[in-house]
């Protein structure tokens, strides 16, 4: 069983265990000559193999296409942060929606979901000569949608949009 216990720990530790091989340190072992233990130290040689692939693969990529990182990051924005919490007497849904315009959101509550669609549009207010450095403001689509607890009633909700925070308000089913 303590065996076991160790191989365990090993096999969890291992993957974080930063090791390189031009390295002058040496670490004395007593489960080096372990059979099972060389087959996690086998696997753990292989998963570095396969994200050093993946690493290599996806910056030649960034190289052939710039705007592939640019895009892979506006995809994860695209996706806005929310909290959903339960007030008791209503639900409270808040959602970040920074630099979006009021009017381009869109709010449905419909068959206890509840869909939030919101769009931004980048000004130009570059100038004849400009190189942008470093940009990372969002600018495009957003959408979220969430289920609703069974006692939300989609009829009755209310809604703020202020310093860039979408709040929700849906009362509960008497």
């Amino acid at each position: 069983m303590k065996k076991l216990l160790i191989h365990t720990l090993l096999f969890v530790t291992l993957p974080f265990a930063t090791l390189q091989a031009e390295s002058n340190l040496t670490i004395n072992n007593p489960f080096a000559n372990d059979p099972i233990f060389k087959h996690f130290q086998k696997l753990h040689e292989e998963m570095n193999k396969v994200f050093e692939q993946f690493n290599q693969e996806f910056l030649a990529d960034v190289a052939i296409a710039p705007n592939l990182k640019t895009d892979l990051f506006q995809t994860l924005a695209s996706h806005p942060k929310s909290d959903f919490v339960d007030r008791g007497d209503h639900y409270e849904l808040t959602v970040e929606l920074p630099g979006m315009d009021p009017k381009s959101i869109d709010i449905n509550v419909h068959d206890n979901l509840i869909s939030i669609h919101a769009k931004s549009e980048q000004k130009k207010e570059e100038k004849k000569g400009d190189k942008i450095i470093h940009q990372e403001r969002f600018y495009g689509e957003v959408q979220r949608t969430l289920s609703l607890p069974h006692d939300a009633n989609p009829e009755k909700y209310t809604t703020e949009y202020k310093n860039g925070i979408l709040t929700v308000n849906i009362e509960k089913k008497e």
